[in-house]
């Protein structure tokens, strides 16, 4: 295989992992399992990196835009950091708000029902999970006002973040006051 070649497929790998990574422990991660996957994960990002800048600076002659490019725009993307977590919380909030909300209108409907475990469980198969584990967590208070959590992180230990939904806007903010973001009328996220 030529050099150019050789370049070529690894600055290729290197960008697909930087621009999967973010969604991919996003969705499919939480908690202690998202450190035992993103250790190797960035371990491997970042020795394809370094074999690609040594090939880059070794192998002038076979070097490309794509593959310089390539290389600072895998690096720029797929370092981790919490400021990419929270734009994919916000991304993932407007593109699936329709989802969300008719998921609530069929709970309060009761066209959604729980399991016989008290749980309501999803059944809708989608490519990236709607809450983790593909169940939501409601509950009632005695005036018939429900309250729908979308867990997006159930954590490991001290974390937990979740999309909620509540018809009581004062209940939530006086039992999360430092932990809620306001993101629509009765939609908010809980980060503690």
């Amino acid at each position: 295989m030529t050099t150019r070649k050789a370049k070529t497929i690894l600055t290729t790998i290197i960008l697909l992992m930087a621009v999967i990574e973010t969604p991919l422990f996003y969705y499919y991660t939480y908690g202690l399992f998202t450190i035992i996957l993103l250790i190797p994960y960035s371990l491997i990002g970042f020795v394809l990196s370094v074999i690609l800048l040594i090939s880059v600076i070794k192998y002038k002659t076979t070097t490309t835009a794509y593959h310089i490019c390539g290389l600072i725009i895998g690096i720029i993307v797929g370092s981790p950091s919490a400021f990419k977590e929270k734009k994919m919380e916000y991304l993932d909030w407007k593109l699936r708000l329709n989802e969300r909300q008719q998921i609530v209108n069929d709970i309060k409907s009761g066209r959604l029902k729980p399991n016989e475990n008290g749980k309501y469980i999803l059944t809708e198969k989608h490519l990236l999970p709607i809450s983790n584990n593909s169940e939501v967590t409601v509950s009632r208070d005695k005036d018939g006002f429900v309250e729908v959590e979308f867990i997006t992180d159930a954590g490991f230990i001290d974390h937990y973040s979740a999309l909620v939904y509540t018809d009581r806007k004062q209940k939530i903010k006086s039992a999360f006051s430092n932990v809620v973001t306001d993101m629509d009328e009765n939609w908010y996220t809980i980060h503690y």
